[in-house]
């Protein structure tokens, strides 16, 4: 499955798919929170608190 766009709402969505047992692939334009999300597990941003599984 793949979420285009790393807000909150698609950053929630690729978190309860992932809890589901899918497959996530989760495309932002914004690269330095790419980067961030990949480093924190966490969209800090615009979901802070909510660890991102995987």
């Amino acid at each position: 499955m793949t979420v285009v766009g790393g807000g909150a709402w698609g950053t929630a969505l690729a978190v309860q798919a992932v809890r589901a047992g899918e497959d996530v692939e989760l495309i932002l334009r914004n690269e330095e929170l790419a980067d961030r999300i990949n480093t924190k597990g966490e969209n800090d941003l615009y979901l802070p608190g909510v660890e991102l599984p995987g």
